[in-house]
């Protein structure tokens, strides 16, 4: 009898500081959400703050984005005397699923324009058209069949 009670007792304990943790977190998040809400869209937000414990993209992005567009880094200079150095992202495949291979090509090209562009290169990363055209015509054809 008295064993089982102590562990309940143990177990009720560690499920009370798990909540409380998760409380405090939850604190800390909502305390970084008001700050950077407090940021005027445009301007960068204050990187000297402690950062969270686990990432939370509503708050990692709520004001980068902004600050992106407003500094141009979505833009490329064609009078620039830097350097190009440009990487056309391909569509997604005709049949709309997208996999983890092209989340790790995206990433893989991001991570590469980034580095570009902190060498100096004049970096852009644009979307651009099929590189699939044959498949794609395929898949067209085979629905336009099948509603005649």
């Amino acid at each position: 009898g008295g064993g089982n009670s102590s562990r309940a007792a143990k177990k009720a304990a560690m499920a009370a500081e798990k909540a409380a943790a998760a409380g405090e977190e939850a604190a800390a998040e909502k305390e970084e959400l008001d700050v950077l809400m407090a940021v005027p869209v445009g301007e960068r937000k204050d990187t000297t703050r402690p950062m969270l414990k686990g990432y939370n993209p509503n708050i990692v992005e709520a004001t980068w984005y902004s600050w992106w567009e407003k500094k141009g880094f979505f833009r490329g200079d064609n009078k620039t005397k830097r350097k190009p150095y440009v990487v056309v992202i391909p569509p997604p495949n005709v049949t709309g699923s997208l996999h983890l291979g092209h989340a790790l090509t995206n990433s893989i090209q991001d991570t590469i324009i980034r580095y570009k562009r902190m060498c100096g290169f004049e970096a852009l990363w644009i979307p651009g058209t099929d590189h699939a055209g044959i498949a794609t015509q395929t898949v067209v054809e085979k629905k336009l069949k099948k509603v005649r």
